[in-house]
């Protein structure tokens, strides 16, 4: 079995023992002037050195694997994009144990003129397999780059195996995927940077969310060395414990749906039908009704989620139970019950919790007087339809069947998501993500868990982080994130608020959506907090759908943990400037 440590990579000109990388030579040495404006002759100069970095060796960092620059492109000025020099490059291309092909896919993209020193990669999402592009940041005058994580989503796909989930069979790919490929591939990144501008970037941030908040909290804990910031939002703390709390839910839901007779034409359990657009909103409006005024204001946003507890948010629910019959103005009793189930978390038959509970928020639903907002519920439930299961929870279910599990669960297709989640078995199955064999000798769960609550190395070299997550993300739960920052703060000490905060999002749903105020960018914060010393004390952010809240606009400052908005007294409450971060006892 090929070694699964990942090696130091160097970017000095000396060869190093173990792995070169080899991009520059006396071509890409020319004089480079690293200010943001530059004459003709460099511009000339830079075309050549973008031409010749795909002439170039990259490192071959695994037995039997070659590593390549495919192309390198000057791309000239666009509508929407500067000048830049874009190389595509194949890290570790091989063939796996499975037979398959498979390669780490890189882009990177450097602006010619309208460089501002520093260095900018995007995380990626689901379980990767799509070349993340970060062009956005490319516009905003940053070196780019993004990675598939080791696999390709149009390649390694077999129906029998999973689909996507295909390369979880290969175990260097799935090491590919947990952690290796973003160090590699930030180590080539910022080597062709300084061969490129003669220079190495001034600072380098990192921003992801959900997988890419992942990928984001393990740049902090297991390569601290390589990013100056970081924003991790809705990070996957627990991975392979994702899929398996969609299993569970899955599994709660199908099961009310058979109670309630609710049945697609093929006779499978009708798991959207279980509860209407209309049904939620009646839930949205009971927790509002009970924790909406926590705060001190009655204006559809929960700033004091500690308040909203399940004890408190019981009445409100128990006060929607049908008299009798099941209507649009009440809940049924199995409806109820099965919904609180689910919000309590996963668990064996023991009682052993195995997922960590939900928070109560009044992003379940949302109306803005057209079309309920469909975020919250796409997760657990999919949509309301008869046609056919599409929660996206289930749909994950072949990702725990092949990535996670150990061995792999062969084979398994997308028909067999349904009947393979309802034969789960909570009590023998969730170990397999923790186990080894001479053919997978690390586990998933130890490749790809960012709960680490050490970050003495990365807050040692300066280094700043900043995480989010929405109180109404139904794919991960912010209760699991809340418990991380806890323990990272308990050990890290006092001094965690100089280099790392937490931000809640009442109503948000996964990365986004919801009846929030979803909208905002942590990386200009995070840019001054790191090369200018200003905390990001708050965080203005605007509702993108405001009709949520039946107003035209609105803005509000999303405060760093354990602090919540609170409203001054005066002034328009749909404007950040009338809220204040407090501390709340």
């Amino acid at each position: 079995m090929a070694p699964t440590s990942t090696p130091t990579l160097r970017t000095s000109l000396a060869p190093a023992p173990a792995l070169v990388l080899a991009l520059a030579t006396a071509a890409l040495l020319g004089c480079v002037n690293p200010s943001a404006h530059v004459g003709p002759a460099a511009l000339q100069a830079s075309s050549t050195r973008c031409a010749e970095l795909a002439s170039q060796p990259l490192p071959v960092t695994l037995p039997g694997a070659t590593s390549t620059v495919r192309s390198s492109d000057l791309v000239a000025a666009g509508d929407s994009l500067p000048e830049h020099c874009a190389v595509r490059a194949q890290i570790n291309r091989r063939v796996g144990t499975d037979g398959q092909p498979y390669a780490i896919e890189l882009i990177q993209r450097m602006p010619t003129s309208t460089w501002n020193g520093r260095f900018f990669m995007g995380g990626g999402g689901g379980t990767n397999g799509v070349l993340v592009d970060p062009v956005q940041r490319l516009k905003e005058g940053y070196a780019t780059l993004g990675t598939d994580g080791g696999h390709d989503n149009k390649i390694n796909n077999l129906p029998q195996a999973g689909g996507t989930a295909a390369f979880g069979v290969d175990h260097e790919a799935r090491v590919d995927f947990g952690y290796r490929s973003y160090d590699l591939v930030t180590q080539a990144g910022k080597a062709m940077v300084s061969r490129f501008y003669q220079r190495a970037p001034q600072k380098s941030y990192f921003m992801g969310c959900s997988e890419g908040g992942r990928e984001a909290l393990l740049m902090s804990q297991r390569f601290p060395e390589h990013y100056d910031g970081i924003v991790a939002g809705a990070p996957v703390l627990h991975l392979p414990l994702g899929p398996l709390s969609g299993i569970y839910t899955t599994q709660l839901f199908a099961g009310l749906a058979q109670r309630s007779s609710q049945q697609l034409a093929n006779g499978d359990p009708a798991i959207g039908m279980t509860y209407s657009d209309k049904d939620l909103m009646l839930m949205r409006l009971a927790v509002l009704n009970a924790c909406d005024t926590q705060d001190g204001l009655a204006d559809g946003i929960i700033d004091n989620q500690a308040a909203c507890t399940a004890e408190r948010v019981a009445p409100a629910l128990a006060a929607l139970q049908c008299g009798g019959a099941k209507t649009e103005q009440c809940l049924s009793a199995d409806q109820l019950g099965t919904m609180k189930k689910a919000f309590q978390g996963s668990f064996d038959s023991r009682g052993t919790q195995l997922y960590s509970d939900w928070q109560w928020d009044a992003g379940i639903s949302g109306f803005d007087g057209k079309t309920f907002n469909p975020s919250w519920r796409s997760w657990w439930l999919g949509s309301h339809s008869r046609e056919r299961n599409n929660a996206i929870k289930l749909t994950f279910a072949t990702a725990e069947a092949v990535i996670y599990t150990t061995p792999p669960r062969l084979p398994i297709s997308a028909a067999d998501v349904l009947p393979y989640s309802l034969s789960y078995s909570f009590d023998s199955e969730p170990i397999k993500l923790f186990t080894t064999t001479d053919r997978y000798p690390e586990s998933t769960a130890s490749m790809t868990f960012t709960d680490s609550p050490d970050l003495a190395r990365f807050q040692s070299r300066g280094g700043k982080l900043m995480v989010y997550h929405g109180a109404s993300d139904s794919s991960i739960s912010v209760n699991d994130t809340l418990r991380w920052y806890t323990h990272m703060s308990r050990r890290m000490g006092r001094t965690t608020p100089e280099f790392a905060r937490m931000y809640v999002v009442p109503g948000m749903a996964h990365c986004g959506g919801g009846p929030a105020t979803d909208s905002f960018d942590m990386l200009p914060q995070l840019v001054a907090w790191v090369e200018k010393g200003v905390a990001p004390d708050a965080v203005t952010a605007k509702a993108s759908n405001p009709g949520y809240f039946g107003v035209s606009q609105r803005t509000r400052p999303l405060c760093p943990y354990p602090q919540q908005a609170r409203y001054k007294g005066a002034g328009d409450i749909n404007l950040a400037e009338n809220f204040t971060c407090s501390d709340v006892r």
